[in-house]
């Protein structure tokens, strides 16, 4: 989810009419900017990247933005030699995950899963709110943007009538992608994330074979029940940190 739709996101270096270096910026959120690029093999080492990397700070810092993070899979050798030289300092890892449907067997059915409409708005934002900690205001933001794609469904889960989880997917290319599964916090380390996640994953299998997500190394219990519920992963992404 890109949340500052109308920044400038791409930047674009030429040598002789030739495009020979790319940055590309995306906005998860209100408070960081992560970049990735490419420059090609025969202009590299010669500050190319690193011009594009100026210049997209010098927009972004009107922004309410405190750092940049720098995404580097984890086969790209040219990658961690740049960033090791220019910007060493590692944040955090990301793993993408996916769980196929024929490896899922669901064996809870407990609380009740909502696709967020207008009749429980108010109680997804409160719990987008409580989960995520943003302001009020922030969590609105968010939700009417997720509405407003067509390729998205959110939903809130609820126990005991309680509105108390939330997380939304969207289809791409297949493929169910899982972004921002939240749980409020009076309910955490109680099992309630892997039930909401039992009830969505029956729902979303009905429209697809596959299941994938990233998840973050700071957060090692959502690490460990994607494992559990029978997530493997493919991929990894190493974030490098510039302090803006």
């Amino acid at each position: 989810m890109n949340v500052y739709n109308d920044l400038d996101c791409f930047f674009l270096g030429y040598e002789d009419n030739t495009l020979i270096s790319f940055l590309c910026a995306f906005f998860p959120g209100r408070k960081e900017v992560e970049f990735n690029g490419f420059t090609h093999p025969e202009h590299r080492r010669q500050g190319h990247f690193t011009l594009l990397v100026e210049q997209a700070i010098c927009v972004y810092t009107a922004y309410p933005f405190y750092q940049a993070l720098f995404q580097r899979e984890q086969n790209s050798q040219s990658g961690l030699s740049y960033l090791q030289k220019r910007y060493p300092e590692l944040d955090r890892s990301e793993y993408v995950m996916v769980l196929e449907k024929q490896h899922w067997m669901n064996k809870e059915h407990i609380g009740t899963l909502e696709l967020v409409e207008a009749q429980n708005k108010e109680d997804t934002i409160a719990v987008i709110s409580d989960s995520f900690e943003e302001d009020r205001e922030e969590s609105s933001h968010t939700l009417e943007y997720l509405l407003s794609q067509a390729d998205r469904k959110t939903f809130l889960y609820r126990f005991e009538d309680k509105a108390l989880g939330v997380l939304n997917a969207a289809m791409e290319d297949g493929v169910w992608e899982l972004h921002g599964v939240g749980i409020i916090h009076a309910y955490r380390n109680k099992g309630m994330g892997r039930r909401m996640l039992s009830l969505a994953f029956d729902y979303l299998f009905n429209e697809a074979e596959a299941i994938q997500l990233e998840v973050d190394s700071e957060n090692p219990p959502a690490l460990a029940l994607y494992q559990k519920l029978g997530f493997r992963t493919t991929s990894r992404v190493d974030y490098h940190r510039l302090i803006l």
